[in-house]
């Protein structure tokens, strides 16, 4: 193995500038995605751990795109198959427990130079290596027979080989085809990590689907890789081993760098003696795959060829597949982009539908009494009166009253005791809004049946029998509660104050109009006896329910407070448009009350969540990867390492 060491001493590794240049903009990149990770996270289930590309990111890219590259090899394959016996064999000395028993390595083992440690150097209580190995604890190495405990926590335990290249990590890896989910996850973290796997494969495990699997990933990627075809019976297996390579690699997509064949040897494997017989690859015609010869042939020293490999050939391959990996638009930073966004939008589908305005807008809402709205517009012009102004139709009203009142006696036993119009109001009022929290709940149940899968959770928690209970109980208690002569009230003063202050010439023309009437009050006291409590009253009553302005032969008749003026068509227009907003200012202050009742009783945050959600693809935070990405893309382009599209460029031969 020193041979191998010197070899690699002068196999410097060497990346080009644009290559370290890029490490800051993949920094950038990955500082972006981090906060836009943390900015969806209430709301999106799409995190970043577990992705391909993003395990490329941190434990490829981050680590390893630097000023003094590195090579790591890894050696990787299935369960009893001997991958501690290459291991040791690489490392010249027993360095990883093995057994016949299939002991099963369940943490990684590292061998490290102490060059590479004095090269990288680390920060205090740490070594280079916690940097290159993100998500293990790093422990030393002092018993081979650790890495055979199992442990919840991911352990990587490395030791100082002399022997070891010095800028070379050689790694024993968990099986591959283990029964524990986390020795996969383990063996998977290292292969992110590795440029080099030395796939070693038996009769038993080279048609194993796990193992399969696991090296479709490591073709994707594009990791360089050396076959070692072992425990075979030789010379018996030499006219099958090629048939089963063959069926490995067509169903992987492999292209093996190195083949060797090792024979079922225990006493040699155990003695560190194990030949290695190099193959030609693919075999000739005659299916004979041993280069040189058949089984005279001298083996070869592992070590050594590996110390032959284009270093820097094979640590650039890693790192543009890695790189290709993370611009690609069909499953790189792109498309989890595009996920974010396709659910953003999800999330403003039913903010939407959800929000106090859509809430608030509720078809066939009864409008306001009109006797009552006339009653409170003369309450308050009554108010704005003075001097002898005031007194001439306080006292014409009184007499009024007076003069209606045997009319109204008459009426009331013909017809029976007239309702409180606020009662009859509210009791429509609450039709309309039992009407709409229904129709609210089917639109939940339709956003719960098709929405997104983190909403409808949320949602479907809404629609429980007793949500919906307590929802109606509450309701109905606080509509009870409700003062609507005062909410009445307060509208319509509201209202005309506001008309006072933005009409000033037509409030000014009424004033007017008024005090001309207090001279002439007796005429149109008896218009108004007939008109509103007279022997006319019913006749007449239909041009009174709409608004308080007429219309005759083409001339206005305004009804100020209880007197009825002569005005231009204008003003009887603008008086007219001004009482429909006053009834629409009305049912919307309603509508509102009860939006905010929903809100209160039923939605809670729920609004204020599904905005938010909507937002992130809107964010600073997104925008930040994006022009994060645009900046690593354009680069890489620019370098001839990925198209503008971010799709591969052509392999490169090593």
């Amino acid at each position: 193995m020193a041979a191998a060491a010197e070899t690699t001493v002068e196999n410097r590794l060497e990346l080009p500038a644009d290559y370290r240049e890029s490490a800051g903009a993949v920094r950038r990149l990955h500082q972006a995605l981090r906060r836009l990770e943390e900015r969806a996270a209430p709301w999106n289930a799409a995190g970043l751990e577990g992705r391909d590309w993003y395990e490329a990111l941190t434990r490829k890219l981050l680590p390893q795109l630097g000023e003094q590259p590195y090579l790591v090899v890894a050696v990787v394959g299935g369960t009893n198959i001997g991958k501690s016996v290459v291991f040791n064999h690489l490392a010249g000395e027993r360095a990883s427990a093995s057994s016949p028993l299939a002991s099963g390595t369940k943490h990684p083992v590292c061998l490290v130079s102490p060059f590479f440690l004095d090269a990288w150097g680390g920060e205090e209580g740490r070594t280079p290596l916690d940097a290159v190995f993100p998500g293990f604890a790093l422990e030393p190495w002092s018993d081979d027979a650790r890495a055979l405990e199992a442990s919840d926590e991911d352990k990587l335990f490395w030791r100082v080989s002399p022997q070891t290249p010095r800028n070379l990590l050689i790694l024993d890896t968990p099986d591959i085809d283990s029964d524990a989910p986390v020795n996969w996850v383990r063996a998977d973290r290292i292969r992110h990590c590795a440029d080099v796997l030395i796939a070693v494969l038996t009769q038993q495990k080279y048609n194993d689907a796990a193992v399969k699997q696991f090296f479709r990933q490591a073709a994707r990627e594009e990791k360089a890789v050396i076959v070692v075809f072992n425990q075979c019976l030789l010379p018996e297996d030499h006219a099958y081993w090629p048939l089963w390579l063959k069926t490995f690699l067509s169903e992987t997509g492999l292209e093996p760098e190195f083949v060797y064949v090792a024979p079922n040897d225990r006493a040699a494997a155990e003695q560190l003696r194990l030949p290695f017989y190099e193959q030609a690859w693919p075999p000739g015609e005659d299916g004979a795959g041993q280069r040189g010869g058949r089984n005279d042939a001298a083996p070869r020293s592992l070590a050594e060829d590996l110390s032959r490999l284009h270093f820097t050939e094979i640590k650039l391959r890693a790192l543009r597949a890695s790189l290709r990996q993370l611009v690609d638009r069909e499953s790189g930073v792109p498309a989890w982009l595009e996920e974010i966004r396709a659910r953003s939008q999800s999330f403003r589908t039913a903010a939407e539908l959800l929000t106090s305005r859509q809430l608030a807008h509720v078809a066939r809402w009864p409008q306001a009494p009109q006797g009552l709205v006339v009653q409170e517009i003369r309450s308050w012009w009554r108010q704005q009166r003075e001097g002898w102004i005031r007194r001439v139709h306080d006292a014409y009203n009184v007499v009024g009253e007076g003069l209606l009142w045997p009319f109204r006696m008459v009426h009331s036993a013909l017809s029976g005791p007239a309702r409180d119009p606020l009662q009859v109001y509210r009791e429509l009022e609450r039709d309309v809004m039992l009407g709409a929290l229904e129709e609210l709940f089917g639109r939940l149940t339709e956003l719960a049946e098709l929405g997104d899968t983190l909403l409808k959770p949320r949602l479907q928690n809404l629609l429980k029998g007793e949500k919906r209970a307590a929802v109606l109980r509450e309701l109905t208690a606080a509509h009870d509660r409700v003062d609507l002569a005062a909410e009445l009230k307060s509208v319509v003063r509201a209202e005309l104050e506001g008309f006072r202050t933005d009409r000033p010439q037509l409030f000014q023309l009424l004033n007017r109009l008024d005090a001309v009437a207090a001279a002439v009050r007796p005429a149109t006291s008896v218009a108004l006896f007939f008109v509103a409590g007279g022997p006319l009253g019913h006749a007449v009553a239909p041009m009174l329910q709409d608004a308080v302005v007429q219309a005759a032969g083409g001339t206005g008749a305004v009804l100020a407070g209880e007197t009825v003026f002569a005005a231009t068509g204008k003003a009887v227009r603008n008086v007219e448009s001004w009482f429909r907003q006053l009834h629409a200012r009305f049912t919307l202050r309603r509508a509102r009350w009860f939006a905010d009742l929903i809100q209160q009783h039923l939605l809670g945050d729920l609004e204020q969540e599904l905005s938010a959600a909507a937002g992130v693809a809107t964010s600073d935070e997104f925008q930040a990867v994006v022009t994060a990405l645009q900046e690593l893309t354009a680069r890489l382009a620019r370098a001839g390492t990925v198209s503008v599209g971010g799709r591969r460029d052509e392999r490169s031969a090593s």
